[in-house]
C-alpha cells in the first residue's frame, strides 16, 4: 500500500537540508496559484512540484511523510496537506492561510466558471478539453505515486506487495474499503517494524 510504503521509506533514506522557510504572502500566493490552476484535481502533484522541486522548501521524504499524515486523517486530503505543509514551515498562522488560500480563491473562480458553463454546456469541446484536464490530473497523481513506490522499493519489495494486494481486493475482488485498508496497514505496520529492528541491529562503521 503506498502510504504505508512512504511512512516506513521516510525512516530510512537521510534527508537533504530544505532551503529557507517561505514567508506567509508567499505561502498564500503558492497555495492560491494551485488551488485556481489545479484543474481536474491532482493537487498533490502541484504540491509536489512547487513545494520540493522548484522551491525546495520540503525534501522528498518530508513531502512523503505529510501526504502520508492527510491521507490517514479525516477530511479531505488536499486540505489536509495543506494545513500540515503550512504549520511545518510557518507555524499555526501559515497552516491557517494556506488552507484559506487553498480553499476560497478557487471556490470564487468555480462559482463564476460555473455560472459561464451554464450557458457553454451544450459546446460538445468544452466536455472533451475537461476531460482532458481530468486525464492530465490523474497524471499528476500517479507520479506522485511512482515516486513514493521507487522509494519504497529500497527497502524490499513487501511495500509493492501491499500496494497490489490494495488493487486486487478493491478493484478485482470488489471487497469493502475499509476492512482492506486496515488490514492491510496492520499487515505494514508489522513488516515496517521488522524492517526498523533489522536496521537497528546491524552494525555502524566507525568514522575515520
Amino acid at each position: 500500500m503506498p502510504i504505508l510504503a512512504v511512512m516506513s521509506a521516510s525512516t530510512v533514506t537521510p534527508a537533504p537540508p530544505a532551503s529557507p522557510t517561505p514567508t506567509l504572502g508567499l505561502l498564500f500566493i503558492l497555495f492560491a496559484k494551485i488551488g485556481a490552476t489545479s484543474f481536474g484535481g491532482g493537487i498533490s502533484g502541484w504540491m509536489y512540484r512547487d513545494f520540493v522541486d522548484r522551491y525546495h522548501f520540503l525534501t522528498e521524504d518530508e513531502f512523503m511523510s505529510a501526504l502520508t499524515i492527510s491521507q490517514i486523517l479525516p477530511g479531505p486530503n488536499v486540505a489536509n496537506l495543506a494545513l500540515h505543509i503550512g504549520h511545518k514551515l510557518r507555524g499555526g498562522m501559515g497552516g491557517l492561510v494556506s488552507v484559506m488560500a487553498l480553499i476560497v480563491p478557487p471556490m470564487i473562480l468555480a462559482v463564476l466558471l460555473s455560472i459561464v458553463l451554464l450557458d457553454l454546456g451544450s459546446i460538445n469541446w468544452i466536455h472533451d478539453f475537461l476531460e482532458g484536464l481530468a486525464a492530465s490530473a490523474m497524471g499528476l497523481t500517479a507520479s506522485v505515486g511512482i515516486r513514493g513506490l521507487k522509494q519504497s522499493y529500497r527497502i524490499g519489495l513487501w511495500p509493492l506487495a501491499l500496494s497490489v494486494s490494495v488493487f486486487i481486493g478493491l478493484f478485482l475482488l470488489k471487497l469493502p474499503l475499509v476492512p482492506v485498508i486496515l488490514g492491510l496497514a496492520l499487515v505494514g505496520l508489522v513488516f515496517a517494524n521488522i524492517h526498523q529492528k533489522r536496521i537497528g541491529s546491524k552494525p555502524t562503521r566507525p568514522r575515520v
